[in-house]
């Protein structure tokens, strides 16, 4: 009897071990990982996968998936090795999310405007929003005084309505006051349309204060935000962003003014999901700006990967 209940404790030991073991699964394979990579870091590539794609970049997955390629290529081509490989499950994921920065870079690009992120770009659009204002502010004045001429009329035909129509109207007077309608209508519909023309400038203006407000940051300009015009601008101006919390790894595109840059934004955030930090090399990868002209990884970055990979 003792025998059969020892075995029964066994069996009971087992079954309550091999519960834990699948309830903690998931925490156990993640713990594992992470223990995988202190131990030998790059061993094996990180497996990615597209997570959320907006088609209003206007840019095909095939495009995305070259350029996110393209990317891996700058860290793996220096060191011989294989660091990302793309997978249908990959942790890793990889989303391109369309918001009002790059609703903004799309605006000034129909206006002809080319963004990069240097002081020639902060300087021209800052004289482009300038004159924009002025254009604006004189649109707002004259809209305004239109409005207020329309109300006095308005409030002017509706005290003679009133008023023939206690005393009667003769189709003279009902002749006069239908060519008053008539002339409230016009006046109303020219409001509406130099309304829309003032709501059009209004929405460049923004677009460039949204990418002034922007370029002020990623350049630390020591000057005040730019004001936005019936909207408020994005509060965040990260072109890409890197993120590991409880529900996993991802990068976030949010903003790129070409194929050039989109590859650099990639290439700096997969430097993140390698573990490697901020350069003060302005010309690195890894530097905290997408700058456009340092267009190949450099030796700081080289450095830096090799010492988070213990690649001698």
């Amino acid at each position: 009897m003792k025998i059969l209940y020892k075995i029964i404790q066994v069996i009971v030991l087992i079954a309550l071990v091999i519960g834990l073991v699948f309830y903690f699964e998931s925490d156990i394979k993640l713990a594992q990982k992470n223990l995988t990579k202190i131990i030998s870091p790059c061993d094996k590539p990180i497996e990615y996968s597209i997570g959320d794609f907006d088609k209003r970049f206007g840019l095909s997955q095939a495009d995305f998936s070259k350029a996110i390629d393209q990317a891996a290529q700058i860290w793996q081509t220096p060191v011989n090795k294989k660091l990302f490989a793309y997978a249908e499950s990959g942790a890793l994921k990889i989303n391109l999310i369309y918001d009002a920065r790059q609703a903004a870079t799309d605006k000034l690009k129909k206006l002809g405007f080319n963004i990069h992120n240097d002081q020639a770009s902060y300087d021209s659009l800052k004289n482009k929003y300038d004159a924009f204002d002025k254009i604006y502010q004189a649109q707002k004045n004259e809209l305004d005084n239109i409005i207020k001429y329309y109300e006095e009329q308005k409030a002017n035909y509706e005290d003679e309505v009133k008023a023939a129509s206690k005393r009667g109207v003769n189709p003279e007077e009902y002749a006069i006051l239908e060519q008053e309608r008539k002339d409230l209508n016009n006046l109303a519909e020219s409001i509406k349309q130099k309304q829309e023309v003032l709501n059009k400038t209004a929405d460049d203006i923004n677009a460039m204060a949204s990418v002034i407000n922007r370029l002020i940051r990623e350049l630390n300009l020591s000057v005040g935000d730019y004001n936005t015009i019936g909207a408020s601008a994005s509060g965040e101006f990260q072109e890409g962003q890197y993120v590991r919390d409880e529900n996993g790894e991802r990068i976030n595109i949010y903003q790129f003014d070409n194929q050039e840059l989109l590859a650099r934004v990639l290439a700096h955030e997969l430097g993140h999901a390698l573990r490697i930090d901020h350069l003060d090399n302005s010309k690195a990868v890894m530097y905290r700006l997408n700058e456009s002209g340092n267009e190949k990884i450099t030796a700081d970055d080289i450095a830096a990967l090799r010492a988070v990979c213990q690649i001698k």
